[in-house]
């Protein structure tokens, strides 16, 4: 049977961890998965050379097709510490609500996530859940806002500060998603500008929302044939609640009403 070469390399600030880096030889027309991870403080960029059959070049996680012998990069760029967008004390709670649940069983109330230290790109985290027997459950993990790498107990709690229509985003559990759009909702008493991803996983519908200028996840929700869970954030200490202002117009109504009863009553008292 005929046999091709597959050349890998990277540029400096990552790694291709599938197949790995050097040369690997397959038979023709084999499919091989690649992954290229990136370190801390980079991102993964593209893949370039040899890419026609590449499934999906601008993907971290793709495969390609040996129908020839190929030479193939994956490219990482350094980002900038203002892809942070949260700051050591910034904490998040979002409340669960859910349809289908099984009757009979508890369920988890709420999820509060609370950013206890940053360093560079990497986030020391506390994750609290109130579960509805009156229990806690909390523990602590490490995520890299910016690669994604992170314990999928806390798969995509943050992100990149600042990303739009387009950008791509790593999700543990999930791998690389598209954000899609993004919109102005009220969140935690805030009205923000979110960016979202809604994707099919084995059969179930999964969607996050993330705010915008700080990357942190303000909605996740999972719908499957039977069952539908969302969790959305209700209270933080990362923005401030909007405040409803009153329109003008009821005062000046109310100050002539007021105008209106003095006179009224100066005009009894002077009549009597």
């Amino acid at each position: 049977s005929v046999q091709y070469d597959l050349s890998i390399n990277s540029t400096e600030g990552g790694s291709v961890t599938m197949p790995g880096e050097g040369t690997f030889n397959y038979t023709a027309g084999t499919v091989v998965d690649l992954l290229a991870t990136p370190n801390a403080g980079y991102r993964f960029v593209n893949w370039t050379g040899d890419v026609g059959t590449i499934a999906d070049v601008n993907a971290a996680a793709t495969y390609v097709t040996m129908n020839g012998n190929y030479s193939i990069m994956a490219n990482f760029m350094g980002v900038e510490a203002g892809d942070v967008g949260i700051k050591a004390g910034d904490w998040i709670k979002l409340q669960y609500t859910f349809t289908g649940w099984p009757a009979g069983q508890t369920y988890p109330e709420w999820l509060k996530f609370e950013f206890l230290s940053i360093n560079g790109t990497i986030a020391n985290v506390r994750f609290t859940q109130r579960i509805s027997d009156g229990t806690e459950q909390s523990d602590n993990a490490t995520v890299n806002v910016v690669s994604g790498i992170e314990a999928p107990m806390l798969a995509g709690i943050v992100i990149s500060a600042n990303l739009t229509t387009g950008d791509s985003v790593y999700i543990a559990g999930y791998g690389i998603v598209t954000i899609e759009g993004e919109t102005t909702k009220t969140y935690a008493g805030g009205n923000r500008t979110v960016v979202c991803t809604s994707f099919s996983h084995d059969e179930t519908q999964v969607t996050y929302c993330w705010d915008k200028l700080t990357g942190v996840m303000v909605e996740v929700s999972s719908t499957s044939p039977d069952f539908t869970a969302t969790a959305s954030a209700t209270e933080t200490n990362m923005w401030e609640a909007a405040t409803v202002r009153m329109p003008w117009w009821p005062w000046i109504i109310v100050g002539v009403v007021a105008v209106g009863l003095v006179i009224f009553f100066v005009r009894r008292r002077g009549a009597d």
